[in-house]
């Protein structure tokens, strides 16, 4: 008596976007540390977090960084799932990172007590540009094709 079989057989996405699916997971698990971690150790310097350009400090820093790791870890399952909704999951994400420095730049570009924080948000913001730009190149064909699977 043989036993049927399925073989279902279906093309696999790239392996850069497996390591993608790893870098976010591993972003969001920091995350999650940077919050956890400011109970349990003292900083003198109070948390801050930055969310579509607007700045953040103290208890509601906390949530929005919960918030960035809920979605960073969505993103990453998403990704190393293979489903069509974590590209375009990633896609919006790095959209609102992209916007979120513009943003903060243009809000805080005469402010000279946050000249550091306005130049690492334009290096971060030209790095997720090409971030998105990469993933957009390694995507496109995955969120376009005809008769997904699955």
């Amino acid at each position: 008596m043989m036993a049927a079989t399925t073989d279902i057989k279906r093309a696999r996405w790239p392996r850069d976007l497996k390591l993608f699916a790893l870098l976010t997971a591993i972003w969001a698990a920091w995350l999650t540390a940077r919050i956890v971690m400011r109970d349990v150790t003292y900083y003198a310097e109070p948390l801050e977090a930055v969310l579509l350009g607007m700045k953040f400090d103290g208890f509601s820093a906390r949530l929005v960084l919960a918030l960035q790791a809920i979605a960073a870890a969505t993103l990453a399952l998403g990704l190393a799932a293979e489903r069509r909704w974590g590209l375009f999951f990633a896609l919006a994400c790095l959209l609102e990172v992209v916007a979120s420095n513009l943003i903060f730049m243009t809000a805080y570009m005469d402010d000279i007590a946050e000249w550091r924080r306005v130049r690492l948000a334009g290096v971060l913001g030209i790095i997720a540009v090409l971030i998105l730009l990469y993933l957009w190149i390694r995507a496109r064909d995955l969120l376009l094709e005809e008769n997904p699977p699955v």
